[in-house]
């Protein structure tokens, strides 16, 4: 397929289709791959307080 793991691709939606193809950038870029415990770590630090919470709910649903 041209790509490996950790490779940048550019993807595009075609109708009901993902296209994904190889980005052929082999230059350094700035960015790390994340592990599952990294991640479940960020979910549950962004989580807004349960009052906070209600009250943007409360306004939201105010909205027309």
């Amino acid at each position: 397929m041209g790509i490996a793991s950790g490779d940048i691709v550019k993807a595009k939606k075609v109708g009901n289709r993902m296209i994904i193809d190889a980005a052929g950038i082999k230059a350094i870029v700035p960015y790390r791959v994340y592990s599952t415990a990294e991640i479940d770590e960020f979910l549950k630090e962004d989580k807004l307080p349960e009052d906070l919470a209600r009250k943007v709910e409360k306004s939201l649903s105010n909205i027309p």
